[in-house]
């Protein structure tokens, strides 16, 4: 009876540790998040926006700035700028080993030509969704 006993805790604890691991390896998740981007006309010398604004001219340089919060060393940010669904640009920065900090990205005014609709979407490493998305207008 004991044998059995001993038996069932062994196997409910090898159970258990199996299943960890197997959690372990299949969720690479990150709590590394962007928040509260803007679009703005340039930022200043600590990476924070001058101004918030929702339209720029042609040939301007564009940028947008965020929030990086919770990010592990070595994470990839990926900037995607789009005109009308159609890729612009594209870019991906790392933060190193800064965890939390303003951080900003930025159209150059060379691929801002064409007037229309604009956004950016931020994404952390290797995620299918972005963070946010940011919309905005060329005139």
């Amino acid at each position: 009876m004991k044998r059995n006993k001993l038996m069932l805790y062994l196997l409910a604890i090898t159970i258990m540790m199996v299943s960890v691991l197997f959690m372990g390896a299949s969720c690479s998740s990150t709590t590394a998040n962007v928040s509260n981007a803007v679009m703005t006309t340039g930022v200043d010398d600590s990476s924070l926006p001058i101004d918030e604004v929702t339209s720029f001219p042609v040939n301007t340089d564009v940028y947008v700035a965020a929030e990086l919060h919770n990010a592990p060393d070595d994470t990839d940010i990926t900037f995607i700028w789009y005109l009308e669904d159609q890729v612009v640009d594209s870019v991906t920065i790392n933060n190193g080993d800064v965890s939390d900090a303003p951080l900003w990205g930025i159209l150059p005014a060379e691929l801002v030509t064409t007037p229309g609709n604009y956004a950016v979407e931020i994404y952390i490493d290797d995620r299918e969704e972005p963070d946010t998305v940011t919309e905005f207008v060329v005139k």
